[in-house]
């Protein structure tokens, strides 16, 4: 746990079942390769990955408070990091692991970076709706002189900066991933357990559980969720380890076949927004990151702006 520095919003424990062996040195690293770009890719210690600076801080006061979120996350852990130890070892999910299983998979769909900069931007968005919708119908009086020349002269977008709170970006995660009601839908899908065997193996993201639907063609423009029928979950536990979950499954552990591993492995590179990780790195998984590095999945937001109102849609786009 890091008190004031680096916050890691994907836990160490979580890394280290993708930690480079042998390991060499006192400290496990990792491959870490990145999704965009030319696919540069290095091997950090663990504990300088997935991670971000004063990423968990509240800065509800002058006085940044470091300790209260990282504390939290730090007992949260402990007990998540001997759940997916067991189930690793074990290749097994029994019944009375589902509700602690569900309870990570939610935390780890929505502690990551790219959920908060969806929320930092649809908040932003929704408050500078508010502002001009406000402001066009009067209710702010007449401002200004010299703002009402900048508002003239630029847009009001452009005008205006509006900062989101950090603790306002975390009371929302926090909200969301620990929300009954997301834990409640994955408790209720059937799981599956798949392992790889050498020289195969699963890699993970910077956003590692994927949604997956088949068929999402057919229902565009709308987006999905855990209840639309057909949709199917991953969730790397390992290199060796993959949970699979959907509503039709038949609950089991199965050897996955190498054709499976580059599927899930697909699913799990196109929920990643800028990093994969991996125990290992391969001419092979360079060019499987690089043909897919343009592909994104996740939630989106949309803001339909029409001078005396506005629309927000959001949606989780699955992968396809």
């Amino acid at each position: 746990m890091a008190i004031n520095g680096k916050h890691h919003y994907l836990p160490q424990f979580y890394l280290e079942g993708f930690k480079i062996l042998p390991q060499k040195g006192k400290k496990p690293h990792i491959w870490q390769i990145e999704k965009k770009g030319s696919q540069k890719h290095y091997s950090p210690a663990i504990t300088n990955t997935g991670c971000i600076r004063d990423y968990h801080s509240l800065d509800h006061d002058q006085e940044h408070d470091h300790k209260t979120i990282e504390s939290l996350f730090s007992t949260i852990e402990s007990k998540q990091a001997k759940l997916v130890q067991s189930i690793v070892d074990s290749k097994d999910i029994p019944c009375s692991q589902i509700r602690e299983l569900s309870e990570l998979i939610s935390l780890m769909r929505y502690r990551i970076p790219v959920f908060a900069t969806y929320i930092e931007n649809s908040h932003r968005k929704m408050i500078l709706d508010t502002f001009k919708i406000m402001y066009r119908s009067g209710k702010f009086g007449s401002p200004p002189e010299v703002l009402q020349q900048l508002f003239e002269s630029k847009r009001i977008d452009e005008t205006l900066n509006i900062k989101i709170s950090n603790w306002k970006i975390i009371e929302k995660m926090i909200e969301v991933g620990f929300s009954p009601e997301s834990i409640s839908l994955l408790s209720q899908l059937s799981y599956q357990i798949y392992y790889a065997s050498e020289p195969d193996s699963f890699v993970t993201s910077d956003n590692p559980v994927a949604l997956f639907h088949p068929n999402y063609d057919d229902l565009k423009p709308y987006g999905v969720g855990l209840a639309i029928k057909g949709v199917e979950l991953t969730f790397p536990l390992s290199s060796d380890t993959l949970v699979v979950a959907g509503h039709h499954l038949e609950p089991g552990s199965y050897l996955a076949k190498r054709d499976q591993v580059n599927e899930y492995n697909r699913r799990t590179i196109i929920m990643g927004e800028n990093y994969i990780f991996s125990n290992k790195f391969s001419v092979d998984l360079h060019k499987y990151i690089s043909k897919l590095k343009n592909i994104f999945a996740g939630f989106t937001y949309d803001n339909l702006y029409y001078g005396d109102g506005s629309v927000q849609i959001s949606r989780f786009i699955s992968v396809q």
